[in-house]
């Protein structure tokens, strides 16, 4: 039978369902008083040569400790750090900044919740493994290693829940079955860490018991276990939809296996918002979009290992590669300005300065941008174009401030800038080329866009080609033959590997199964 989760169950997960959906043992007793032996789930991010975020959650007010150690069974030296309490203010969910680590790294940890700040000694390794993650720490700027990154991005959405009856074959011949199966995939590609590019919960979707597939795809009944009822209109909906997405035990598993470094997009907080924008349709009724962001985000903040209180930052790998996030979101201005010959923010001018300023002082060989919306594909419907482009030749509105961002990298010599982005559920690799341009004073570059990952596949909106503004042309996409087909039909990832010996950049676009769709492989430019 289906779990149907209304409102009040479902927010009830947070402080109930830790014990409900996990639970471990300790081999043996340990020295630190325990307030409870449940962590509802753990992950790393925000990792740098020296130092990572360890994120964990529990479900009642105590305080988070976490020994670690390069010892996979915690022999040896191994280190806690009591960090700051939890509690219902956070929903139970904390943060804690490992640091003074060795470069190039593997480090296992383990998270537990402890009385007070004051309780000390080590726990011993616990009998789950479920609890005790690993993560790799960046190579220094000096460092000339190999590095390996996914990307991913819309997980949950149009109602695509967590099916149990979900069955894949994976690309070495493995039967993976129920819930978010494109995790188990990613997690046998051995990242050094992911990227997730947005929309990775659906806020404004419900998930109801069961969907119905299409026909064109096999037909039959999708079922949802467990459903949802309710759009994320109070902070606890917003929380309780990072905790759908938690419950699925291989997302969790990549989660303690895989540093991630993750952007927001829209459905954190609905579909395509902007800041000030009032929202008139059902359930909202007049609410304004600011107030249902300012919620979402701190939800976004308590459950992801995230540093510091802004989303734009950056981190370096190795000698070859520096990752910039954009946070595309809070700074912009309203959608429907974005076909007017005058400029409307996208980044802010803080944001825009940083990015310029990170560029420039970049001593990476490989520069990789994750722009969470596209550049030249348009969305959203006339009147409310939510990304860079509107589908002018001109350039317009979000275009002048791209415009003015392109000609800064060319005028300031910056070479090898890729972007990467998500949003548009269907997967291309886009060439930008002055000799095509409206606007023509930059350098070519790729553009390479994936997804979904587990929601509703589409193509692009209305049908519209590519906006010409930047000499934007397809060398490959995946259209899907209606729109809103499920998983496991035209789900897709990314991967990026930094060869450490040439420095080339690769560049693969995998199916849901793993198998590699489109390849790229770019030479840096001295």
């Amino acid at each position: 039978m289906t779990r149907r989760l209304n409102r009040r169950s479902f927010l009830a997960l947070s402080t109930t369902s830790a014990g409900a959906i996990l639970s471990y043992k300790w081999l043996k007793p340990a020295t630190a008083q325990l307030v409870n032996d449940q962590i509802y789930a753990i992950q790393t991010g925000d990792v740098t040569a020296t130092s990572a975020i360890i994120w964990a959650r529990g479900n009642r007010q105590s305080n988070l400790a976490v020994d670690f150690s390069t010892s996979s069974n915690f022999r040896g030296l191994v280190n806690t750090i009591i960090g700051s309490q939890v509690s219902a203010e956070t929903d139970y969910t904390g943060t804690l900044e490992l640091s003074g680590l060795r470069p190039d790294t593997t480090y296992y940890y383990q998270a537990r919740f402890v009385k007070d700040a004051t309780s000390g000694g080590l726990s011993q390794l616990r009998e789950n493994e479920d609890f005790v993650g690993k993560f790799r720490t960046a190579p220094d700027s000096e460092q000339n290693r190999t590095v390996r990154f996914v990307w991913a991005a819309d997980m949950a959405g149009q109602g695509w829940g967590r099916n149990p009856n979900l069955q894949i074959t994976a690309f070495d011949g493995e039967e993976i079955q129920g819930g978010f199966v494109i995790f188990d995939v990613m997690r046998k590609l051995e990242p050094d860490f992911a990227v997730f590019c947005g929309d990775m919960i659906y806020a404004d979707n419900a998930i109801p018991p069961t969907k119905e597939i299409p026909e064109i795809v096999g037909g039959g009944i999708w079922v949802n276990e467990p459903a949802k009822d309710f759009v994320a209109i109070t902070l606890d909906e917003y929380r309780a939809n990072w905790k759908y997405n938690l419950g699925d035990e291989k997302f969790r598993r990549f989660l303690r296996e895989t540093p991630i470094y993750t952007q927001w997009d829209d459905h954190e907080v609905t579909n395509n918002w902007y800041p000030g924008e009032i929202l008139t349709a059902e359930p909202y009724n007049g609410v304004r979009a600011s107030a249902l962001a300012e919620r979402a985000r701190q939800s976004f903040f308590e459950y992801n290992p995230i540093r510091g209180n802004e989303i734009f930052r950056k981190f370096q790998h190795g000698k070859h590669l520096e990752l910039f996030l954009l946070d595309e979101r809070s700074f912009r201005g309203p959608n429907p300005d974005n076909n007017q010959p005058f400029l409307v923010e996208m980044l802010g001018q803080e944001q825009l300065d940083w990015l310029k300023r990170s560029l420039k002082a970049s001593s990476a060989t490989w520069k990789v941008i994750a722009t969470h919306d596209p550049l030249s594909i348009v969305t959203g419907g006339e009147g409310d174009r939510d990304a860079w482009a509107q589908g002018d030749q001109e350039v317009l509105g979000r275009e002048i401030q791209l415009r003015d961002l392109l000609s800064f990298i060319k005028s300031e010599q910056i070479k090898n800038v890729v972007f990467i982005t998500a949003d548009v559920h269907f997967p291309a690799a886009i060439n930008y080329d002055p000799s095509r341009a409206t606007f023509q004073d930059f350098d070519p570059f790729w553009e390479f866009v994936i997804g979904p990952i587990h929601a509703g596949a589409f193509g692009p909106g209305g049908g519209l080609p590519l906006d010409s503004s930047f000499g934007a042309e397809y060398e490959f996409n995946v259209f899907p033959e209606e729109p809103n087909l499920p998983p496991p039909n035209n789900q897709f990832f990314g991967s990026v590997e930094v060869d450490g010996s040439n420095a080339e950049l690769t560049v693969n676009i995998h199916n849901i199964n793993g198998t590699v769709v489109y390849n790229k492989v770019l030479v840096p430019s001295e």
